[in-house]
């Protein structure tokens, strides 16, 4: 199981994730355990941290709910339709504070299908409709 390792990387390369491992599977059993609300920072392309063909999604999830951020080129969109009116604490892999703008909780079965959808494509998910993030 690929839990042990989301407990203690909040970061993660999809090139790095072994084959077959179903993540989304991985994040569903975890959320029955979680006390708090985590997330992750999971990236697709480049490996150096600062090439511009790097994109990134935050997931973040928490009982019935998740959350979804997009990192591409300074670009930072969350879901046009997300439900939070302020700034959210997440815990980056259950162990540091990550913040997540306005507008980034969905329900957490959006998050899983637009995870599933980024594993498989290495894109920005088309399952969700995006804006521009609130980082002021």
């Amino acid at each position: 199981m690929v839990i042990d390792g989301l407990l203690y990387g909040g970061f993660l390369h999809v090139d790095d994730l072994a084959l077959p491992v179903s993540l989304v599977a991985e994040l569903r059993d975890l959320n029955d355990r979680l006390e708090i609300p985590c997330a992750w920072l999971l990236s697709a392309g480049s490996t150096d941290l600062f090439s511009s063909a790097r994109v990134r999604l935050k997931v973040g999830i928490h009982g019935g709910t998740g959350a979804l951020m997009w990192i591409s080129r300074g670009q930072f969109l969350v879901p046009a339709t997300g439900t939070n009116p302020d700034w959210q604490v997440y815990y980056l892999a259950g162990l540091h504070d990550m913040y997540l703008p306005p507008h980034a909780e969905v329900p957490v079965e959006t998050a899983y299908q637009a995870l599933a959808e980024f594993l498989v494509t290495r894109a920005r998910p088309t399952c969700v409709e995006w804006q521009e993030a609130e980082l002021d």
